[in-house]
């Protein structure tokens, strides 16, 4: 028995006698005051075992030990702290919810209320009886311009290059030429979240314009000086924020639909814009870029099986019904939506990535690129990607560099851009003693790139078995074939869908595969590249004659442009166009 268990029996016991009125006061004092040290001890016993826990990840241990130390004292704030980072690790996102809301209760610090509308707001954006809803009046007597085309993005250039800008602004100007009167509108917030300014001279604060002009192509900015302050939103603040901000841009242009693509998390940017069709009565597709659920945590154990991802795939998957059609990348995606979302196949179309084909159109190299560079008298395999995500797999590409070296291969890895993991991916050619033949450029200027892919001998996509590195069908293998650079890409099908065949049979291959993850398979096929000219050859004939064909940037709007034509029966975007689709029509 306890001290203290043996002090509550005496108290029991000393409680049954004729005690006066003072010495029952007494005794009761003493009770608190050593029970109360107890109870703090256990406390803190608890709570030192569970953030040893929670450090070595073993998140379930932690939380039950949390638990066991919130069931003697539930209002004890540095265990509630613990178990709001526990449950945001586990990805238990009501729970977190829970423990944050109790804390602020007791606390009553800003910093915990913005903490917990967070949290809350995570909950709640994924709830499926939530959506934003638009209070303005709705639009009486609305009237659709003709051909306009409000199309709702994440970000947009002049201020970012990436993937997502590129494929939404080559898709704008394409649409353009077809004689569509296209908008585009980015999200609240952006671009001042980058810390850009008007352009004017002196100190001032810094000021993001509400409007950008770029190529023809016209670009709103919903709140875009709101930037960081944003932050403190919960997610379901955000996207009702967004609804409402995008509403007006509605009233004022008057589009005939909204074309809508993925968010941060996926479906965010689908919640505001699909609150908004529905306010103004117009229809609107959803472009799934990608697969974003589980991008919330590295750790795999919990990526996909945690309250969190499942949460967002439900809500993506709501997202793409409540979609008057649904466009994605490649077919593996198309697939995924069909089979896991269950959306109906005839409600998803395909409208693959495109290239430039005058900004990576074949150049000589340039020699003195290629001297600062340190690629002088050495076969280059290179990369052109970002170096955030594990899903890229340069240690593959890095490790196969290292297998060639020791087989006397004069050798270099080349990659392009740059990203957090870096210093990681440093440490391994350290580590692997080819920190001399792993060229990292860091991030180059756009108008560059092009000149670095005319470094590379053969253009390696290494990209490892992660459940969108399957299906996601990225941008710069058709960068690299329109360069007449050959493709070597790991054997996932979103990636030897472009290197595949063209119909008529093998004549018509575009590239060759690897099995994903293997340094050496990786490491033989270069190999095979390297000592076999003519197969060179013939793979960037056959990549370069179909991605002029089929994966220029007009080609893949001509794909946009009979999705809008087939969702406001439209034969050609001067028609009049029908303001909302007739019941059961939307697909």
């Amino acid at each position: 028995m306890s001290f203290a268990d043996d002090l509550a029996r005496r108290g029991r016991a000393l409680a049954r006698q004729r005690l006066s009125p003072q010495v029952r006061r007494r005794l009761r004092e003493l009770q608190r005051a050593v029970l109360g040290r107890q109870t703090a001890l256990v406390a803190r016993t608890g709570l030192s075992a569970a953030r040893a826990s929670l450090g070595a990840g073993e998140y379930a241990e932690a939380a039950a030990r949390v638990d066991a130390v919130l069931r003697r004292d539930p209002g004890d704030v540095p265990a509630l702290d613990l178990g709001l980072r526990v449950a945001t690790k586990r990805g238990a996102v009501t729970e977190a919810g829970s423990y944050a809301v109790a804390r602020v209760e007791r606390t009553k610090l800003p910093a915990h209320w913005r903490e917990a509308r967070r949290a809350v707001g995570r909950a709640r954006e994924t709830d499926p009886r939530w959506r934003p809803v638009v209070t303005a009046p709705a639009p009486r007597g609305y009237e659709a311009r003709e051909g306009r085309v409000l199309y709702v993005a994440k970000e947009s250039r002049p201020y970012l290059h990436n993937g997502f800008c590129t494929r939404s602004h080559e898709s704008l100007r394409a649409l353009a030429r077809e004689g569509w009167d296209v908008v585009g509108v980015t999200e609240p917030g952006f671009p001042g979240t980058l810390d850009v300014t008007d352009g004017t001279d002196g100190p001032h604060t810094p000021t993001a314009p509400d409007r950008s002009v770029v190529e023809g192509v016209t670009y709103h900015h919903l709140l875009p000086n709101a930037g960081r302050r944003l932050r403190d939103l919960g997610h379901d603040e955000y996207a009702s924020l967004a609804a409402a901000t995008l509403a007006g841009v509605v009233a004022r242009e008057r589009p005939a639909l909204l074309h809508v693509s993925s968010g941060h998390r996926g479906y965010e940017a689908a919640l505001a814009a699909g609150a908004v069709a529905r306010w103004a009565g117009i229809p609107w597709l959803y472009e799934v870029r990608s697969f974003f659920e589980t991008t919330w945590t590295s750790d795999a154990r919990l990526s996909e099986t945690a309250e969190y991802p499942r949460r967002r795939f439900a809500t993506e998957t709501a997202m793409m019904r409540e979609a008057s059609l649904v466009l994605t990348l490649s077919s593996p995606m198309r697939d995924e939506i069909v089979e896991r979302h269950g959306i109906p196949a005839d409600k998803v179309r395909v409208v693959p990535n495109g290239v430039d084909l005058d900004r990576f159109a074949p150049r000589p190299r340039d020699p003195d690129l290629r001297r600062k560079l340190g690629l002088t008298d050495s076969f280059t395999l290179g990369y052109v990607s970002n170096l955030s995500h594990p899903r890229e797999g340069q240690e593959v590409l890095i490790e196969a560099v290292a297998r060639l070296r020791a087989r006397g291969r004069a050798v270099t890895g080349l990659l392009v851009g740059d990203g957090g993991r870096r210093p990681a991916l440093e440490a391994l050619a350290e580590r692997l003693e080819v920190a001399e033949h792993v060229v990292f450029t860091g991030n180059v200027p756009f108008d560059e790139v092009a000149g670095h892919y005319a470094q590379i001998d053969v253009f390696v996509v290494p990209r490892v078995d992660e459940r969108a590195a399957r299906m996601v069908s990225p941008m710069k293998p058709f960068e690299a074939m329109a360069m007449r650079v050959p493709v070597l890409v790991a054997d996932l099908p979103a990636l030897t869908e472009i290197v595949g065949s063209t119909p008529g049979g093998a004549g018509g291959q575009r590239g060759l595969a690897f099995r994903a993850g293997d340094p050496g398979a990786l490491a033989a096929a270069a190999v095979e590249l390297m000592d076999d000219v003519p197969t060179r050859r013939h793979l960037v004939d056959n990549a370069a004659a179909w991605v002029a064909a089929e994966r220029s940037w007009d080609a893949v709007a001509g794909a946009f442009v009979q999705a809008y034509a087939d969702l406001l029966r439209l034969g050609e975007p001067g028609r009049p166009a029908r303001t909302a689709p007739e019941e059961g029509s939307a697909c």
